[in-house]
């Protein structure tokens, strides 16, 4: 059965699969890289508020930490916002991307497939 299988070069089918590869690991790589920042962010501004909040003496202590915090939150949903349209813009190319690798991937085997008939 397999002796009936005219010869082609199959080297050309990996290097899509290999842009694919390094396209996801890049992806997801960038990806870790904004969440664990995100993370350390949200440590820092926890820490942040609990010291402010052990430093609460009289009403007026308590009204600069609740002002505190709403700006911080005001701040946080701005980024909020900046960053869900980077990740938006972001996953659009990462899409575009892999469209590109796969018309490519086929034109490859368009190729191949007219050398081999």
């Amino acid at each position: 059965m397999f002796k009936t299988l005219p010869t082609a070069d199959f080297s050309a089918f990996a290097a899509p699969v290999q842009k694919l590869i390094d396209l996801n690991t890049a992806t997801l790589a960038k990806s870790f890289e904004l969440q664990q920042a995100a993370a350390k962010k949200q440590m820092a501004q926890s820490h942040a508020s609990f010291k402010a909040v052990l430093e609460i003496k009289d009403a007026k202590g308590l009204t600069t930490f609740v002002t505190g915090q709403t700006e911080v939150a005001k701040s946080n949903l701005e980024t909020l916002k900046a960053d869900a349209q980077v990740a938006a813009a972001s996953t659009k190319a990462y899409f575009a991307e892999v469209q590109t690798i796969l018309a490519e991937s086929k034109d490859v085997v368009a190729k191949a497939a007219q050398k081999v008939a």
